[in-house]
């Protein structure tokens, strides 16, 4: 296990979770702009076809220069998160998009929960400047971090009661 495989399997474990909501966001245009009309994004549908792009690129800078991706995610984050806390403070509920129509879930305090777990994962990217091999130990330890996360947040969220009869 070394500072540097961590911090690459970190990085792109990240980018590939930045390549799926960058790519929900392309197949699903109109929903993603409706989404954001009800957030109240400001030209929701331009926005729909451009905030994939910095997904994407942070998402290469992650793969090629680590470090440099974990920077530029770590600015994504914390203008998303931004945005979040302003939807909140503002009583907004609807669903955030942020893996495109698959994202259905109204926005929450847990979509900060699960913007700062990969703000971790952009820290520890910082730990290596150029690719490396990630030992096993190394990526099994991210996936284990993903995984738990994953199943953290979903266990968090709000359960719809079920009609039975």
């Amino acid at each position: 296990m070394s500072l540097a495989g961590v911090g690459y399997a970190a990085a792109l474990a990240l980018a590939l979770l930045l390549v799926i909501a960058a790519i929900a966001k392309f197949l699903t245009p109109q929903q993603t702009a409706q989404s954001f009309t009800a957030l109240g994004v400001p030209n929701a549908a331009s926005a729909a076809r451009f905030v994939p792009l910095p997904e994407m690129a942070a998402a290469s800078l992650l793969v090629i220069v680590p470090a440099v991706g974990g920077i530029a995610t770590l600015m994504l984050l914390a203008f998303f998160s931004t945005f979040v806390v302003t939807r909140l403070r503002a009583g907004i509920a609807a669903p955030c998009a942020c893996f495109g129509a698959a994202s259905t879930s109204p926005l929450s305090w847990l979509t900060l929960g699960r913007n700062g777990a990969m703000a971790l994962m952009a820290i520890a990217s910082l730990a290596t400047v150029h690719p490396v091999r990630p030992s096993l130990i190394d990526a099994l330890l991210v996936v284990g971090y993903v995984l738990t996360v994953g199943v953290v947040l979903r266990m968090a969220e709000p359960r719809v009661p079920t009609r039975q009869g």
